[in-house]
């Protein structure tokens, strides 16, 4: 007979209390225990900040809870001797705890989806996992990839993926509503705009991009790390007073310093109100801006009012907010 874990001789009022002076990574090693202690952790009502997925040659899940992070990484010896051997998804697998343990697995074996669906059940997943994308992916199948996560709401597709690779993802995962392209995988600009058109949230853009692609944009949130022109900006903002990209609700930019060699002229011509400072402030703690942003409100031909922020640094940041 296997000894019992003498914590669960314990009223379960008084489990309870000692689980939750627990840290992340413990919890979830007990959770894996029994049926029973799974429902005690998730009873305890803990929501995870965000849960991100990196998906290469090996799977790694950081589950951020308040301060504490929680690490597994599975499939790391699983190409060991060929890394160009498939990896099959959906066989059991151990999963690496950090580097507190060598490895874990529950109490009924899980392949990689079932520990996915563990974890946003212990830990109140409301928000649906981050997944980011680097080279090595393949190695898991596309098609076993998409039934083991099912959709991707929210996608990253990294830098040093190829452009094959991340145009075969985006095909797959097609229905996400928020985009992260570290990189354009398309060399026909007709095909970068029916990105550019699509409803997203949030879309990242870090690769050049035209006025015209920025007027067709219909996400609510924009960033993007590619510098551009005064001239740029502030024919975009003309545009959106006049009634361009109803749906936006922010914008990150960057404008060259190298381009104000002339003089200031991303402002020029647009009829601008000065801000209180207490709306400044709002503005700041809502999206999160440095007190250094400074900002004036521009106001649209529907009567729509728009914040503009800027920091100046080896290039001006600029943040385009529309008030509501």
């Amino acid at each position: 007979m296997k000894p019992t874990f003498p914590l669960f001789r314990l009223p379960e009022n008084v489990v309870v209390h000692v689980l939750e002076s627990m840290d992340i990574g413990e919890l979830f090693i007990i959770s894996l225990v029994s049926s029973k202690t799974k429902n005690l952790v998730s009873s305890l009502g803990l929501e995870a900040n965000y849960v991100n997925i990196s998906i290469s040659r090996s799977i790694r899940s950081s589950v951020r809870l308040g301060r504490n992070y929680l690490m597994l990484d599975f499939y790391k010896d699983s190409n060991d001797q060929n890394e160009l051997l498939p990896t099959d998804i959906t066989l059991p697998v151990a999963a690496y705890v950090g580097y507190k343990i060598p490895t874990i697995q529950s109490s009924t074996p899980f392949n990689f989806s079932n520990w996915l669906n563990h974890i946003k059940t212990v830990f109140c997943c409301n928000q649906p996992p981050k997944f980011h994308f680097a080279p090595g992916w393949e190695t898991f199948g596309i098609e076993s990839l998409k039934e083991a996560i099912g959709s991707v709401k929210k996608l990253v597709l990294e830098t040093s993926l190829t452009n094959d690779s991340s145009r075969k993802l985006l095909k797959h995962f097609n229905s996400p509503s928020e985009l992260f392209l570290e990189r354009n995988p398309f060399e026909d600009a007709c095909q970068t705009q029916q990105i550019l058109i699509q409803n997203f949230e949030f879309i990242g853009f870090n690769d050049p991009f035209s006025l015209d692609d920025m007027l067709l944009i219909n996400s609510k949130m924009v960033e993007s790390y590619h510098k551009i022109s005064q001239t740029q900006f502030n024919r975009f903002v003309k545009h959106w007073i006049r009634g361009s990209n109803p749906r936006l609700q922010y914008m990150s930019l960057l404008i060259d310093m190298g381009d104000f060699v002339n003089g200031e002229v991303y402002l020029k011509g647009i009829r601008c109100m000065e801000m209180s400072e207490d709306a400044k402030t709002e503005i700041r703690e809502k999206y999160d801006l440095t007190t250094y942003v400074d900002m004036i409100q521009i106001r649209r031909k529907d009567g729509t009012t728009a914040a503009i922020g800027s920091l100046e640094d080896d290039v001006l940041y600029v943040h385009f907010i529309v008030l509501h």
